[in-house]
């Protein structure tokens, strides 16, 4: 699998685009993707934001991501391992999806409302908590999903259904949040 980062060196931020690259190899086959995937990973290191998204056009993915993402919340511009590995564990695992006919066909990361966001988030990193053997914020993760989709025990069901699951597409991710 090939691997780029953009930019190759970092002036703001104390990353390594080598360490970055190494990162997203390790994850990508963690979670199966095929060797003949070309990821491109774009960090905007002056954005101390954290949205991340992707972009898949046939085999060619490219992972777009504000510097805030991959930064240590407790030292800023430093960069954070742990962060890194959930933000390329949930893109990855989406791409993964994306790639996979019998997922579905959802919309691009752009166009995901934001309760979709939130559901695909919980099923994604549920899969890379398991696959990676960490611990992927669940706690967090589920007041995410509250805030998208209410405070009640329907709600939890579904991020619970969601965080467990394996082998959904598309419609049964839309179908267990009834968006």
């Amino acid at each position: 699998m090939i691997v780029t980062v953009d930019p190759p060196a970092f002036s703001l931020v104390d990353f390594d685009a080598g360490r970055i690259a190494a990162l997203a190899a390790e994850v990508a086959s963690l979670v199966g993707l095929p060797d003949d995937v070309v990821v491109g990973i774009d960090v905007d290191e002056k954005n101390p934001f954290g949205k991340a998204w992707a972009l898949v056009e046939g085999r060619s993915v490219t992972l777009s991501v504000e510097g805030g993402a991959f930064e240590d919340p407790q030292r800023l511009r430093q960069f954070s391992e742990a962060a890194t590995r959930l933000v390329l564990g949930r893109l990855l695992f989406r791409v993964a999806d994306r790639l996979d006919p019998a997922f579905g066909d959802p919309p691009a990361d752009v166009d995901l409302t934001k309760p979709e966001h939130a559901a695909w988030d919980a099923y994604s990193l549920g899969r890379y908590a398991r696959q990676a053997g960490v611990d992927a914020g669940r706690d967090r993760r589920r007041y995410a999903f509250r805030i998208r989709h209410g405070f009640d025990d329907f709600a939890d069901r579904a991020f619970d259904q969601l965080w467990d699951g394996s082998d959904l597409t598309w419609a049964d991710v839309r179908r267990i949040c009834s968006l």
